[in-house]
């Protein structure tokens, strides 16, 4: 049950007045000080009128607000406060927690926190539940702070809570909402890794077959790639549009917020600024499984968009040149390139520690090479040994089956400490002509 917000209309609840002898004296002050009655009648005066517009003030307000004494009583409590209990100033004002009928376990938190800010002179902030007798109630956060007399000392500890309920509900939301995502994500990461391992175990076996088998090689290598495509063709349409959707949303719901509940508008910012990240991912994961500048444009667009994204998102800074005359070989060579040049630049990233890279890519009469070169630890001479024996990980693995896909030799040269050089020569028959192009 949602507590009413309090009205300005009703009795003013007023504290206490001050104590002040018949006399004349304050009570407490030296025997010799004497206040005449028309003084003592104007500080009367004066003193009922700041109480009045201090509790006119505060109960004017929709947050509770409330002062301690020294036995964690309330001394004052605004008209807020005593909405939420159903109660009167004078049937709240010296009692506790416990009084108040706050379950066990909470008031105990209360009023043991209340002693700690006497104690250390500090204030703290906490959150909680409550609902109060009358079924009011939410979810509240909650501000100790100590008052210091003139000597330094805490005198009584002044708070106040607000309803944060909608917050938390917003809050919730908003995680449930980044945990589908999660999932969703988690959902794309395995289904891309189990058929990756699946093409892996597949190659596995076919790299231990006889040369009568390669052409299944090749057959799985491009089911491979064109597995990326598809996935990134369904990522870009499918999940782009729904992203896109969900923005449009979003936007029409941040000016429903701006008019309706302007203090939700932080919180629906945030939220399109999520979506924007995510969105930012999905196309960028879309553009990693297959780049669409390589069918547009060539492999000289793909590459550069490539190195630039691997420099933001790895801090590896490459050199990348391509000749002048190189032109647009086939759609199959440029393919090929690239997924050589991607997977020596992933190897570079993972094992070698370089945070430098060149990429050459020529061609003359007769060849087109390509050479990745990195600055990283390099590889030792039995490690190296292992590899030339086709005992590589899978991508240098992958990068020996396209090379001999189309007919071309693979090269690698390393010595610890000294990085590591991987070239790759393809036959130009496999390639068009630069007059053809």
């Amino acid at each position: 049950m949602r507590r009413k917000r309090p009205h300005a209309k009703g009795p003013i609840q007023t504290l206490p007045k001050s104590r002040i002898s018949p006399t004349g004296a304050f009570e407490g002050a030296p025997p010799d000080v004497r206040i005449s009655p028309q003084k003592t009648e104007e500080l009367h005066r004066r003193l009922e009128q700041e109480s009045r517009l201090f509790n006119t003030t505060l109960s004017s307000i929709t947050d509770f607000v409330y002062i301690f004494d020294r036995e964690g009583r309330f001394v004052y409590v605004n008209q807020a406060l005593l909405d939420l209990w159903g109660l009167k100033l004078e049937e709240a004002v010296g009692k506790n927690f416990y009084d108040l009928k706050y379950p066990d376990e909470l008031a105990g938190k209360l009023q043991q926190q209340i002693q700690q800010v006497f104690d250390t002179k500090t204030g703290l902030r906490d959150e909680t539940p409550y609902t109060s007798p009358t079924g009011a109630g939410g979810y509240y956060e909650y501000i100790f702070r100590p008052v210091f007399d003139r000597d330094g000392n805490t005198e009584v500890v002044a708070g106040s809570t607000r309803d944060i309920t909608e917050r938390k509900r917003v809050e919730e939301e908003l995680r449930q909402s980044q945990e589908r995502y999660r999932v969703l994500a988690e959902t794309l990461e395995n289904q891309v890794r189990a058929r990756t391992s699946e093409l892996e175990q597949r190659n596995n076996d076919v790299v231990t077959q006889s040369e009568r088998l390669q052409h299944l090689s090749v057959r799985l290598m491009n089911l491979q790639d064109a597995e990326r495509r598809h996935i990134a063709r369904e990522l870009h349409d499918s999940a782009g549009q729904t992203m896109a959707l969900m923005m449009m949303n979003l936007a029409q719901m941040l000016t429903e917020i701006e008019n309706v509940n302007p203090a939700l508008l932080k919180v629906a910012n945030e939220t399109r600024a999520l979506a924007e990240d995510l969105n930012k991912e999905i196309r960028t994961t879309s553009y990693l499984l297959h780049p669409p500048l390589l069918d547009e444009i060539g492999l000289r667009a793909a590459l550069s968009w490539y190195v630039d994204g691997l420099k933001e998102r790895a801090g590896i800074v490459v050199e990348l040149t391509v000749d002048g005359e190189f032109g647009r070989p086939s759609r199959e060579i440029e393919l090929n390139i690239f997924r050589i040049v991607q997977e020596c630049l992933t190897n570079i990233h993972r094992h070698s520690g370089s945070k430098t890279a060149s990429i050459r890519i020529a061609r003359d009469s007769s060849n087109v090479i390509v050479e990745v070169r990195d600055a990283g630890r390099g590889i030792a001479s039995a490690d190296l040994d292992k590899i030339n024996a086709k005992g590589a990980g899978v991508g240098l693995r992958g990068i020996r089956e396209r090379v001999r896909q189309l007919g071309g030799y693979l090269s690698i040269e390393s010595q610890p400490g000294s990085g590591t050089t991987i070239l790759v020569t393809l036959p130009s028959a496999s390639a068009p002509s630069k007059d053809d192009l």
